[in-house]
């Protein structure tokens, strides 16, 4: 039977105490289980709240709210999960952890009680009410999950697993009344307060700074004599085993892959009163659990600056070589100083930045983060290049419908009017131009959906007494993301080359051979792919063009600002876009043909990075990532054989520090091998643990989309 708490009474109740109450009822109608040998128990067992939106709400969704349904192609938004009335859910917002683990849900419950009783306006009064609602249900579930455990301590007959089942039921006893006492407590609290807010409707969940945050209950009990190393790496391996029940989790409209929970944690990096290095005990036993255990989640992302210590360098390239796609490595000074670009950040805040989602760049605790807006390179070009409209002039069963010949773009003038390659790459800039306004005015429409218990979680919201729809939180950060950024180059730098210096074509002409998608000329798309210059080859000619590109975008991005107030942030980077959005796209003068995949993130396009990782990070490393502060990440890919001695391994770090050295922001690794892959493909069965990275998270190779199979696979042949 189908949960609800609408009846005649509670309709007319404020729409948070309404949402509040479904959490309740989820968790008191929730399963609860425990698998053999658990020992942090908890878990995902519902996917949907009970009804409490009405009718009346969802009709006026339907017919008044003009975001309800977006359309993913036309704007290229994403990550929009939604309510029944489209107004959208919370998403890569990292609570607080370092403030409420060590506080404890019952003085959360008491501070908000008190809060509620100071409060002059009905509006604080609701979202109080409505986190001691939540919260209190939170406690609720604890006291049934210990009930539960204690059944089985006396059939238990097992003498070592009966002790564990009376310290789990006496954690959870202890955080029924106050903070956690102990790092097996605080993990299990950690992990509580993860799976609660996938049941309220959040996703895209992100841990935040964890060795910095366990870390002073973990030295506590190590001092007291209450824990030993070993069992405290038995418990953490428990917490990230935990985390991977939510690998099914499904999130926004465009795609849905297992592991693309966005859980992230940050490791290593620095304090962010002193600026001193703060890799601890922590820092390396989790990059050890990783090395042992063939899990997706959680992603594990390591901040480094030029104090990390070498040990930890020489443990993250050993994960890197088992071909897990982890850690993804992040730069502080670099990042820190991006973060300082943005008028709205303090440097301590900036200095305690974490990883959200995939590589997204927040503030943990303090940061309301949305990845919303995505622009593509080449679908600004081909607009400059088509008077503002597609190429493609037939809809198929995988391009958005509607969008297909119809003017998105905006009319910037006819090819005979560019006679010189500047008046057409300012063209492009002026569709460039004109997809930011358009999609920074279509999110700044957007409404959000109140979560009373994941923002109870944010430092500020509580402070104030406003949810993430009212923009409670400190920072309110909108990011863009720029994709196909080194198709577009190379593409631009052809059409400069062959059209305005070399004049062997008319732009007309050419461009009527990227419509017909260089049919009757294979041999002039063979000599763009494998003669012209290429990013990510450290050619001037061609980085300068890239690094132009991102200096108009973020000139463009940050003149925006977003319903809390904020500058919109820029990032370089493709998520999902070079699968899907390379759908609606036609040829491009790279030698690219019509819907095929585009460059993921900031790498070369496949094929073209002919000189050799060095080349790659020396052509990055030309463009200013001064003021991309939501980040801008590099995929590198690798033979195994070239990160599988110490040797190898040696001059890979070598080559990020000098990557970080002339200002990269983030690199992720791939370590791929073709053969392994393809027979993965044939064999499924042969591989059940052989896990990729994607995009931005890593995934079991044989669960993924065929497409994205196909994919990685051709990436494996160009590995270094």
């Amino acid at each position: 039977m189908e949960l609800s708490i609408l009846n005649d009474e509670t309709r007319s109740l404020p729409f948070p105490i309404r949402k509040a109450m479904a959490f309740r009822l989820a968790l008191e109608h929730m399963p609860i289980f425990l698998p053999e040998g658990d020992l942090i128990c908890g878990g995902k067992t519902v996917y949907q709240l009970p009804t409490y939106i009405t009718e009346e709400e969802i009709e006026w969704g339907n017919h008044n709210f003009e975001t309800k349904g977006y359309n993913n192609a036309f704007d290229n938004c994403f990550n929009l999960g939604q309510d029944e009335r489209g107004f959208a859910l919370n998403d890569s917002s990292i609570p607080a952890y370092y403030k409420i683990i060590p506080m404890g849900i019952p003085t959360l419950i008491q501070e908000a009680r008190t809060k509620k009783a100071a409060a002059k306006s009905n509006e604080e009064k609701t979202y109080y009410e409505s986190v001691i609602i939540s919260n209190t249900a939170a406690l609720s579930l604890m006291k049934r999950y210990e009930d539960y455990i204690r059944d089985f301590v006396n059939k238990e007959v097992n003498k070592t697993r009966q002790a564990e089942l009376m310290q789990m039921a006496d954690n959870l006893k202890q955080l029924q009344i106050g903070a956690p006492q102990t790092y097996w407590q605080a993990c299990q609290l950690m992990y509580f307060i993860q799976f609660l807010i996938w049941v309220e409707g959040g996703y895209l969940i992100p841990l935040g700074r964890t060795d910095q945050i366990l870390y002073p209950f973990y030295k506590k009990d190590l001092d007291e004599g209450i824990l030993t190393k070993e069992f405290a790496f038995e418990i953490l391996e428990a917490f990230f085993m935990k985390l991977n029940y939510e690998i099914d989790r499904t999130h926004g409209e465009a795609i849905k892959i297992n592991s693309d929970t966005g859980q992230s944690i940050t490791i290593g990096g620095i304090d962010p009163v002193t600026g001193e290095d703060v890799t601890n005990d922590l820092t390396m036993m989790i990059l050890d659990a990783k090395c042992d255990m063939k899990v997706t989640d959680p992603k594990v992302h390591l901040r480094i600056h030029k104090g990390t210590p070498d040990a930890i360098w020489q443990k993250a390239a050993y994960l890197n070589s088992l071909g897990m796609g982890f850690p993804t490595y992040e730069n502080d000074e670099a990042i820190i100083a991006s973060l300082m670009n943005q008028p709205e950040y303090t440097l301590e805040d900036a200095r305690d930045y974490a990883a959200s989602g995939c590589w997204e760049v927040t503030i943990q605790g303090k940061a309301f983060n949305r990845n919303l807006g995505g622009i593509c390179c080449l679908r600004c070009l081909e607009w400059a290049l088509n008077n503002g409209q597609y190429f493609l002039g037939v809809p198929n069963e995988e391009t958005a419908q509607g969008l297909i010949g119809d003017r998105y773009g905006i009319p910037t003038g006819n090819l005979e009017w560019f006679d010189s390659y500047r008046k057409l790459f300012n063209a492009f800039k002026v569709q460039m131009k004109h997809n930011i306004d358009m999609v920074s005015s279509y999110l700044n429409r957007a409404m959000i959906s109140p979560s009373p218990f994941y923002s109870s979680m944010m430092e500020d919201c509580l402070e104030k007494g406003k949810d993430f729809d009212e923009y409670g939180v400190r920072y309110t950060e909108t990011d863009f993301q720029l994709s196909a950024l080194s198709n577009c180059a190379d593409a631009l730098y052809a059409i400069r080359k062959l059209v305005y210096e070399d004049k062997e074509y008319t732009l007309k002409e050419f461009v009527e051979i990227l419509k017909n998608n260089w049919e009757g000329h294979e041999q002039l798309r063979q000599r763009i792919l494998n003669e012209l210059p290429k990013f990510g080859n450290n050619v001037r000619e061609v980085d300068q063009i890239a690094d132009e590109i991102v200096a108009y975008y973020t000139q463009e991005v940050t003149k925006h600002h977003n319903p809390g107030g904020h500058t919109y942030r820029a990032r370089v980077s493709s998520a999902t876009n070079y699968v899907y959005g390379s759908q609606i796209l036609g040829a491009s003068a790279d030698g690219r043909k019509a819907r095929d995949y585009y460059s993921d993130n900031l790498s070369p396009q496949m094929g073209a990075d002919k000189n050799g990782p060095t080349a790659i990070v020396l052509s990055c490393g030309k463009v200013d990532f001064s003021h991309c502060s939501g980040g801008g990440v590099l995929d590198m890919k690798f033979h195994p054989s070239a990160l599988s001695s110490q040797e190898g391994r040696d001059k890979f770090i070598a080559m990020i520090k000098a990557y970080f050295q002339v200002g990269g922001l983030q690199v992720q690794i791939n370590v791929l091998d073709n053969q392994v892959l393809l027979d993965a493909k044939k064999h499924p069965e042969k591989y059940p643990d052989l896990i990729v990275r994607i995009w931005g998270f890593s995934a079991y190779f044989v669960a993924i989309p065929e497409k994205f199979q196909d994919h990685i696979i051709a990436r494996s042949t160009l590995a270094f």
